[in-house]
C-alpha cells in the first residue's frame, strides 16, 4: 500500500531555523584538513576544536560527552562513547566508537604517552557522534545532498 506524502504526519520542530542552518551548512574549507589515509589514499577531516564549536553555538553549551569504554591493543587504541545533546524539553543522543595509532619512541620502542592516544581516540569518537547529526557530514559523505534553506 503506497502512502500519500502529503498523509505523514510531520514530526515536531525542535530546533529552530537558526540550528537547523548551523547543521545543514557546507564545512568552510579553512576548517577542512587532509591526512594520507590507507593506501595511500586522502582523508579529509576537521579538527576537534571546530567540533566543539559548532555543537556549542548550536546546542549552547547544553551537551555532553561521556566514554563508556576503553581499549589499549598492541598498536591501537580505542574508546566508546555517546554524545547527548538537550533540544527544549527532549534529549538526543549518539553512540560511537573511535580510534588512534598508538605513538612510540623510535629510540626505545615504548609508548610516548597512552593518555595522549586516548584523548585522541575520544576526539575521532566524539567527531563521529557529531557527524551523526549532521555536524560536518558533508566531509565524511561527499555525495550528501542537502535542501536548499
Amino acid at each position: 500500500m503506497e502512502k500519500n506524502l502529503n498523509e505523514i504526519p510531520k514530526l515536531p520542530q525542535y530546533l529552530n531555523e537558526a540550528q537547523i542552518s548551523f547543521i545543514l551548512q557546507k564545512t568552510p574549507i579553512n576548517y577542512i584538513k587532509e591526512r594520507p589515509g590507507p593506501g595511500g589514499h586522502p582523508i579529509r577531516y576537521v579538527e576537534v576544536g571546530y567540533v566543539i564549536n559548532m555543537l556549542n553555538q548550536i546546542f549552547g553549551w547544553d551537551w555532553d560527552f561521556k566514554i563508556y569504554e576503553q581499549q589499549v591493543g598492541k598498536r591501537q587504541v580505542w574508546v566508546r562513547g555517546e554524545l547527548v545533546v538537550r533540544i527544549k524539553e527532549h534529549t538526543v543522543s549518539k553512540a560511537q566508537f573511535g580510534g588512534s595509532d598508538i605513538k612510540f619512541n623510535r629510540s626505545n620502542g615504548e609508548p610516548i604517552s597512552i593518555a595522549d592516544d586516548l584523548k585522541a581516540a575520544a576526539s575521532d569518537c566524539l567527531k563521529k557522534c557529531a557527524s551523526m547529526l549532521g555536524i560536518a557530514s558533508d566531509i565524511y559523505w561527499q555525495d550528501l545532498d542537502y535542501p536548499e534553506r
